[in-house]
């Protein structure tokens, strides 16, 4: 499978609900985690989503993640839209200590 060859897949995601971290379901012989890189997420077609996403909202049933939803990614587990490619590289702003450290740069 390469990010050429167009297949859209789908990735399930949350956030951990003890710390609110951005996480990506993985399944590995039916069993269940959460990780938080993407691609170590898994991608599911159409077949295995319904019960991937199952076994995904039982972790929020159990208060593991909260806001457990699809989202579409292609090749690589690169995301499609916008706003999972900025969830996913993480804030597109400085912020904390390093928002407020002088930038040297120019």
């Amino acid at each position: 499978m390469t990010e050429d060859d167009g297949e859209v897949f789908k990735v399930i995601t949350a956030n951990r609900l003890d710390d609110g971290a951005i996480v990506y379901f993985r399944l590995d012989d039916a069993v269940g985690d959460w990780v938080p890189d993407l691609k170590n997420a898994t991608p599911f077609g159409e077949a295995e989503f319904a019960d991937a996403l199952e076994k995904a909202r039982a972790f929020e049933r159990d208060c593991v993640v909260l806001g457990v939803y699809e989202m579409e990614v292609t090749g690589r587990n690169r995301p499609l839209s916008a706003r999972e490619r900025i969830r996913a590289r993480g804030p597109s702003i400085r912020y904390g200590k390093a928002a407020t450290e002088p930038d040297f740069s120019i």
